[in-house]
This record gives structure tokens, C-alpha cells and sequence, in this order.
């Protein structure tokens, strides 16, 4: 093993990595598994703007465009020491969401902010937000390991690479507000917003295009752990069930992880207005050429990559093509809880 702490390519050494200096401008992309150890994946990312939709994708065109230059597979440790040397910023806001429910949205007008850099439910983070699910003691040792891994990931995906950016926004996979608690002993102060969308229009969303958190067989400890049940259980649930039993618990978290720091927004009040409140929110101010462009991030499909497919509201045709079991289940798992939400959000409202 290297100064730097490199693991072995299979074909041979990835590269030479001297000193830790080397990693700058590269981001974590991956947390593995390499030759039976915990290792972290890094890209060379330098000049790169992050400007897909998602963190995957900007990961999916840079491979192919320097598809000869070879990743490097380090330790976890590299996180700890890249932090300590690198320009990064800290977090100006983080995302939360219920899935399907507009926080793709919301991203994509943070990344309409001048001199910002938005990382969208990027692969490092989800797979160490999920050790918290399936890798702990009663001692909380390892917990407090997994929380330094995880600042040492977004401190590596918040480094300046252009040398010009102020701000720093974050968005997580839907599953990570189960773990709002242990996120926010890291980071106590940063704004946290939740959003969130009437089950019954997310499952039917879901259900049509299966998302990689409801893929029962790849990680069924994570998915036991989402649900609160042993991983037995898991056999018998239909994708229905499934869906529904994580959105009551998605919807519950989130109700916990109020405090000043926090907001709700529901998918049904996103508009141009409301955007701007959200960015807001994230003490950024915004200039009167940002907030076109934010104002125009909502007349867009959020998903497409290259920002011309024009948004359609779907809330209807989704409720009108939900089946009978698929309401039968919102009823038994999701909606009292996403009803509690919405109460708790209005009171929030009208205290001000």
C-alpha cells in the first residue's frame, strides 16, 4: 500500500499518489468494496461543472469523455486527510425529499444561483448515510467512525475547483431522512428542507419507474432498516406495500427533524415564488437575473439533462391511474402520516 494509503487496480496499480495534494480537484464518486475492504472511488473532476440533473450523470459523461485515464481506489481514510487540505466550502443548504416530489426541482434552481455548486444524490453519500443503517454498535464507536467519513465526503464534493464558488448545496436520496438525526450532529446550523408530495401521486410515480431505493434485492439490510422490520419480512411485501410502509416513515422522520433550521414544503406549492423562498431559506440572496432564471427552472421537466423539455403538471393523471391497491395501501401506511405533515407544516406557517 502507498504513502497515500492506494489499493491495488486489479490490472495492476491505478496510479502513483504520492502525496494526498493529488486528489485535489478529484471527487469521491463511489463508496466500494475493493479486494474485501471499504474504499472510496475518485474521478478526476478538475474544470468539470456539475450541471446534470444528477451527480451520477455528470459521473456517466465524464467517464466517457476521458474514458482513457483510470479512476483511483483509495482507503476511507483519504477523506479525512484530503479535508484537511483542501479549499472546500461549507454546506449552504441540504435537500431532503419523499422522492418524486419536486426536490430535483429545487436543485436545479440552487444550481440557477450564480457561483453555486449543487450535488444531487451523489453514490459516496448515500452508501455512507446507509452504513448507519446496517454498521453499528452499542458503543456508537462506529458511528462516530461513519459520521467523519461522511463530513470528509461532502467536504471533498464541496471543493472549489474553479475557485469561485460561494455556495453549496446538497440533495439526498429520499432514504437519508431517516437518518436526519445523526446528520445533523454534523452539521447542527445548516438549513434543512423537507420536501414532500401526497403519497398516492409518488407511489404511482414510483411504482412506474422502480428507483434504486425500493430495489428490495440489492440491499436488503438497508431495505429492512428502512422499513423497521427483519429482512424475513421483506419476501412477502408486494412493491406496493413496500413503497407505502417507507413513505409513512419518510413522512414521520421528517415531522421529528423540525427545528429552526428546518423547513417543509409540499410538491403542490412549487412555483416561481415559491422557489425563491426555498433559495432564500438557504440565506443566499438572489439577484433580480438569478431569480429569472430560477422563475424559469419552473416552467421546465426537471429531469432532462439538457433543460428544453417543457414541465407538465401530472398531479392528476397520477391520482387518476392509481389503482385500488395502491390507495388501499397509501390508506393503511402513508397518509395519516402525510396528513400529521401537513398539519404540522401549517402550524409552523401560521406561527410565523
Amino acid at each position: 500500500m502507498s504513502k497515500a494509503g492506494l489499493l491495488d487496480h486489479k490490472d495492476g496499480p491505478v496510479t502513483t499518489l504520492p502525496e494526498i495534494e493529488r486528489l485535489l480537484s478529484w471527487l469521491p464518486v463511489d463508496a466500494i468494496v475493493w479486494q474485501g475492504r471499504p474504499a472510496i472511488e475518485w474521478l478526476n473532476m478538475s474544470g468539470v461543472v456539475l450541471a446534470e440533473p444528477f451527480f451520477h450523470q455528470t459521473v456517466a459523461r465524464v467517464r466517457k469523455e476521458t474514458a482513457a485515464e483510470l479512476p483511483l481506489i483509495t482507503d476511507l481514510d483519504e477523506l479525512i486527510r484530503l479535508e484537511r487540505v483542501s479549499d472546500s466550502l461549507p454546506p449552504s443548504g441540504f435537500i431532503f425529499h419523499s422522492s418524486r416530489c419536486g426536490s430535483t426541482l429545487v436543485a436545479n434552481a440552487s444550481r440557477a444561483v450564480k457561483d453555486s455548486l449543487v450535488v444531487a444524490e451523489a453514490p459516496v453519500l448515500d452508501k455512507l448515510i446507509s452504513r448507519f443503517f446496517t454498521d453499528t454498535d452499542e458503543a456508537g464507536t462506529k458511528e462516530l467512525l461513519y459520521s467523519v467519513f461522511l463530513r470528509g465526503a461532502v467536504s471533498a464534493l464541496g471543493q472549489r475547483r474553479f475557485g469561485t464558488e460561494r455556495h453549496y448545496f446538497i440533495k439526498f436520496a429520499p432514504t437519508s431522512i431517516l437518518q436526519f438525526a445523526r446528520i445533523r450532529r454534523i452539521w447542527p446550523r445548516v438549513p434543512a428542507l423537507f420536501l414532500y408530495r401526497d403519497p398516492i401521486e409518488v407511489m404511482v410515480s414510483n411504482l412506474q419507474t422502480i428507483p434504486d431505493w425500493m430495489k428490495i434485492e440489492s440491499n436488503p439490510e438497508v431495505s429492512a432498516a428502512v422499513l423497521g422490520v427483519d429482512q424475513t419480512d421483506l419476501a412477502s411485501l408486494s412493491p406496493e406495500e413496500f413503497c407505502a410502509r417507507a413513505l409513512g416513515r419518510f413522512y414521520s422522520a421528517a415531522a421529528a427533524a423540525m427545528d429552526e433550521n428546518t423547513l417543509l414544503c409540499n410538491h403542490n406549492e412549487l412555483a416561481p415564488e415559491t422557489l425563491l423562498r426555498l433559495i432564500r431559506f438557504f440565506r443566499v440572496s438572489v439577484s433580480v437575473e438569478e431569480a429569472e432564471n430560477i422563475s424559469q427552472q419552473a416552467g421546465l421537466y426537471s429531469k432532462d439533462p439538457l433543460r428544453q423539455t417543457p414541465f407538465t403538471d401530472d398531479a392528476h393523471s397520477k391520482r387518476a391511474n392509481a389503482s385500488t391497491y395502491i390507495k388501499e395501501m397509501a390508506d393503511k401506511w402513508a397518509i395519516p402520516a402525510y396528513r400529521k405533515l401537513v398539519e404540522l407544516q401549517q402550524l409552523r406557517t401560521s406561527e410565523g
